[in-house]
């Protein structure tokens, strides 16, 4: 019995240690202290046979930009997990991250593997938004010699109708905009906002930053944009795709359009500490400074 009682104490210890070590991890990474989060992670005995661990060091390394060991961290949950959608989807994101921050010789080898990664994640849940809007994306921005389709991007955002008619209706006129139709990008994304009446919480924060991307171009219900960005940056993840230099761009947007300068320029510089050659935040504190004069 006195082994017994011992032994109950000792798991118990272990126990509590495991906790303290998984508060740990959850606090570094709440408070954005992705290496140490990462360094904590290495120090997990069972790291490699549990993916809720190996899917937290990959996000760790998303979150320091380091693309290569995210790849091999998601790489490797697609082979433990091979019926997972989630991880083949990450995969795929932080395959499309390194393309976009490389060269694009090698952004054209990675083409292969990333659209791949998104098929495979609609093959195994065809109602996955994300994998949706990530293949709409490539569709769109890719020339056509090599794999880009507006006829591909349409049957996707058609799709979308069946899970959500406002990712469909925003998707739509995501591909609209791009193949220079903008009357009928308006219209689909006004059938958005229709739609959205007084929901104010998704599920998904990526629509967050696409509704408030339609009131900052179009300029109407600003304070509306407002909330909805405040919303989208407040709740960002990488996981959300769209980076937030971005959603700070927007939120810059929207205030020159109520006539805050003070607000506009606050965020538009938010925007250029984040990346130094936006050229198209560059373009926009030229417009908000303009207004000063």
């Amino acid at each position: 019995m006195r082994y017994f009682v011992l032994l109950l104490i000792l798991l118990d210890s272990v126990c509590l240690k495991a906790q303290l070590v998984s508060a740990d991890i959850a606090y570094s990474m709440g408070a954005g202290n992705y290496k140490h989060a990462s360094e904590l992670l290495l120090q997990q005995p069972n790291l490699y046979s549990n993916p809720v661990l190996l899917d937290k060091l990959g996000e760790t390394y998303a979150y320091q930009e380091e693309w290569d060991k995210a790849i091999e961290i998601y790489k490797k949950l697609t082979i433990l997990d091979e019926d997972n959608p989630s991880y083949f989807f990450n995969y795929g994101g932080v395959l499309a991250k390194k393309a976009q921050n490389s060269n694009p010789l090698v952004g054209l080898t990675l083409l292969g593997r990333i659209k791949s990664s998104f098929n495979k994640t609609l093959a195994l849940d065809p109602y996955h938004p994300g994998a949706h809007w990530a293949l709409i994306d490539l569709y769109v921005s890719l020339p056509g010699i090599v794999g880009g389709s507006y006829n591909k991007a349409y049957e996707l955002a058609k799709e979308l109708k069946k899970i959500s008619p406002i990712d469909s209706y925003l998707a739509l006129g995501y591909v609209y905009e791009y193949d220079d139709e903008p009357l009928k990008a308006k219209t689909n994304y006004l059938a958005a906002l229709a739609l959205v009446k007084d929901h104010t919480e998704f599920a998904r924060n990526h629509l967050n930053y696409q509704l408030g991307k339609v009131y900052s171009d179009y300029g109407i219900q600003l304070d509306r944009g407002i909330e909805y960005m405040t919303r989208y940056i407040e709740k960002y993840s990488i996981k959300d795709g769209v980076p937030l230099e971005w959603a700070y761009y927007r939120m810059a947007l929207l205030y020159r359009k109520k006539g805050n300068i003070q607000n506009s320029l606050f965020w538009i510089n938010k925007a250029l500490e984040k990346r130094t050659g936006f050229k198209r935040a560059q373009e926009e504190k030229q417009k908000i400074l303009a207004l000063n004069r």
